[in-house]
């Protein structure tokens, strides 16, 4: 799969369970199966030989769920970076707090998952 369609996949599925995770309660299963796509394309991502550089590009997104998403999977290369990303992008949608977030990662929680 080319480099840019990795990306598109990775943006539309950021995107759709941005929007969707505000619906948990209604429609828990769609969200559910919208971060599984969101996070095996971004893991497919990371993987490709210009993934991690791919990853600081999707920091400028325009749209917010693309740059934090894409922050939470730069953690294991960047992680000030990431929290500094996930922090600008907090203040810009209050519903995006990074606190359980953070605790978790400090504490060792996600480091596996997202590496």
């Amino acid at each position: 799969m080319k480099l840019e369609e990795i990306m598109e996949n990775c943006i539309d599925s950021a995107i759709l369970y941005g929007v969707s995770a505000y619906e948990v309660v209604v429609n828990p299963r769609k969200t559910n199966k919208l971060y599984d796509k969101q996070y095996k394309n971004f893991k497919l991502l990371k993987k490709h030989p210009k993934g991690v550089e791919s990853l600081y590009h999707l920091l400028q997104h325009p749209n917010i769920y693309v740059r934090y998403i894409s922050a939470i999977h730069l953690f294991s290369v960047d992680e000030k970076k990431a929290k500094e990303v996930i922090m600008t992008v907090a203040t810009i949608n209050k519903r995006l707090d990074p606190h359980y977030l953070f605790e978790e990662w400090d504490n060792g929680n996600l480091k596996e998952y997202y590496s």
